[in-house]
């Protein structure tokens, strides 16, 4: 006899030999021990995970010349027979080259007669759903009242192709992939009976490979032996089925999480020189992701299919990435493979997806923020005024960095010439005049304490009409130079000058834009230089204002959001991620 393959010698012979698949063997099993035997069973699932090998272990149960019985002996006669494939009693059929009306009006003549042997007479029907709608509804009526000596076993890996006046005459059974873990624990029984040498993680790659189908397994193992002169390894296995090894993903993840993109492109280079798939590459990423994402969210890695070493391996990678990252890293994967089947060129959208997780921003996890908010609304007016402050103080832009707005551009000399000229000068407060104060603003402004002015400058003072006429131009200029400030003293409105003293008057509500104002005095002294070439002090006043325009209450709550937002921080964050607006 010639050389049998592999998924031929070891094909399962009793229940027990049937790999992930117990739900079915014990159902069938107890309909044997009970005698409930059904006229018609459908057996679905993918491709190699057993049910051909069930279908004959269940005809030779009950034609065992013990049986019919839950375990057939595989030593009597008629056992033999159907393992040969020889037996009178079993006809196997294949739905494919016998899917013509005629084929199943022979089949419906030979079924009258008595089994010759045993006790039932079993048709075995592969890949039932080739059969032809004709063929389908000529077996109808046989199918559903049978001769009592008559058992039919239907296979099909495409259960939906076949009619629902088929399904509901059949016992379905549903035949589970098979994982990674048992697909390797079955390699390696072959191993050791065969006296093969191989690498544990050879076989989880093998297994890995397989797709779920013990067939396709040992078929890839009958390749490796004929491949490998002596011990079967990794190496080879990568390099025979062009694989991609599982330390390529560690790799890259490491160059990811270390923001290093020079050497996350260096691993997509040897991935590509190596002549992987990149498609395939990118599937694996997803997986590789997917269990960093369980390892970090359970804790546990014995749910993930891979060898012993590789998940200790993704456990201590889980523990140095947080999960949020690890959901944007998948995410990108996702799009890049999406964006794949429009390329020319793979390799450059796999590029582009590895720079740009490795370029992605540390991320804030919720937990964080809320924590931030919770604390802000505790001193909720310390904390505005912290961020405005921060917001406020002019700030050297880093090194080699360029803002990207123009007027920003235009603005940054003007800036730094305003610092210099505010740390020579230190501005003085201005007495307050003797005359009494305006009667509007002195009802409003109650025990408030007077803002201070800007220093006075040499020659005429400014005339009220000048300061009405250049407001616009001022305001411009204030918000080149800072724009948050500008906005700010957009609020307000000139009152008057008094003894050379601007008074800029705000809503009784503008209490932190005053402040916020106060805080800024170099920008708008450099700003009133500019404007009316001289130095112009100022103060800026609270009260009941008719020059003033008052806000609705939408816009004052729209404003606060706009200064929260500018002002930075965690509320600024958080405004702007979840994209806050004003109630109605």
């Amino acid at each position: 006899m010639g050389y049998l393959v592999l998924a031929r010698k070891w094909r399962p012979q009793t229940w027990d030999e049937l790999v992930a698949q117990q739900h079915v063997t014990a159902t069938l099993r107890n309909a044997i021990r009970q005698k409930r035997i059904a006229h018609a069973y459908l057996l679905t699932g993918p491709r190699g995970v057993g049910k051909t090998s069930a279908a004959r272990i269940l005809a030779k149960s009950l034609n065992c010349e013990k049986g019919p019985t839950p375990d057939p002996c595989n030593a009597c006669s008629s056992c033999l027979e159907v393992t040969a494939g020889r037996a009178m009693d079993v006809v196997e059929i294949d739905g494919a080259s016998n899917r013509n009306i005629d084929d199943i009006r022979n089949l419906r003549e030979t079924v009258r007669y008595a089994p010759t042997r045993g006790a039932y007479k079993v048709y075995i029907i592969d890949e039932v759903h080739m059969l032809t709608n004709e063929s389908f509804n000529a077996l109808l009526k046989t199918l559903e009242e049978p001769p009592e000596h008559v058992v039919f076993l239907f296979a099909t890996t495409e259960p939906h192709k076949v009619p629902a006046t088929i399904l509901s005459r059949c016992q379905r059974f549903d035949f589970h992939r098979v994982g990674v873990v048992d697909t390797a624990a079955l390699l390696k029984k072959i191993c050791a009976g065969e006296g093969i040498d191989i690498e544990e993680e050879a076989v989880h790659l093998i297994a890995r490979k397989a797709d779920g189908s013990l067939r396709d397994s040992q078929s890839i193992l009958d390749q490796m032996v004929s491949f490998c002169e002596g011990r079967i390894g990794v190496d080879d296995v990568v390099r025979a089925l062009g694989l991609i090894d599982q330390q390529c993903y560690f790799d890259l993840t490491d160059r990811i999480a270390a923001r290093d993109a020079d050497g996350a492109l260096a691993v997509v280079d040897r991935l590509v020189e190596s002549g992987a798939g990149i498609e395939e590459f990118l599937d694996g990423l997803a997986g590789h992701f997917r269990n960093l994402l369980v390892a970090a969210a359970t804790g546990r890695t014995s749910s993930i299919e891979l060898s012993d070493a590789a998940r200790e391996k993704t456990g201590e990678q889980a523990r140095s990435i947080r999960e949020e990252e690890l959901l944007r890293m998948h995410h990108v994967v996702s799009e890049t493979v999406q964006q794949l089947r429009f390329s020319a060129d793979p390799r450059i959208p796999l590029e582009l997806a590895v720079v740009k997780m490795a370029r992605l921003d540390r991320s804030a996890s919720i937990d964080e923020l809320l924590a931030g908010l919770a604390e802000i609304k505790k001193k909720p007016a310390e904390a505005v005024k912290t961020e405005a402050a921060r917001s406020a103080s002019p700030s050297p832009e880093p090194a080699g960095r360029v803002s990207g707005s123009p007027m920003a551009v235009r603005a940054a000399p003007l800036r730094a010439a305003a610092v210099h000229r505010s740390a020579a000068a230190v501005p003085q407060p201005v007495r307050r005049p003797e005359a009494p104060a305006a009667p509007e603003a002195a009802a409003s402004a109650g025990p408030e304490p007077p803002a201070p002015a800007a220093p006075a400058g040499t020659g005429p003072a400014v005339s009220f009409e000048n300061v009405k006429a250049r407001w616009d131009d001022l305001l411009t200029l204030v918000k080149e130079k800072k724009i948050t400030v500008g906005a700010f003293l957009a609020q307000g409105a000139p009152l008057r000058v008094r003894e050379g003293v601007l008074e800029i008057g705000f809503a009784l509500c503008n209490g932190f834009h005053v402040d916020s104002i106060n805080r800024s005095l170099p920008i708008i002294q450099e700003a009133l230089r500019e404007t009316f070439g001289r130095d112009v002090p100022f103060r800026c006043v609270k009260g009941d204002f008719p020059e003033v325009r008052r806000l609705s209450e939408k816009e004052q709550k729209a404003q606060k959001l706009d200064e929260l937002k500018g002002a930075g921080g965690v509320i600024g964050s958080l405004i702007e991620v979840f994209g806050a607006e004003p109630e109605s």
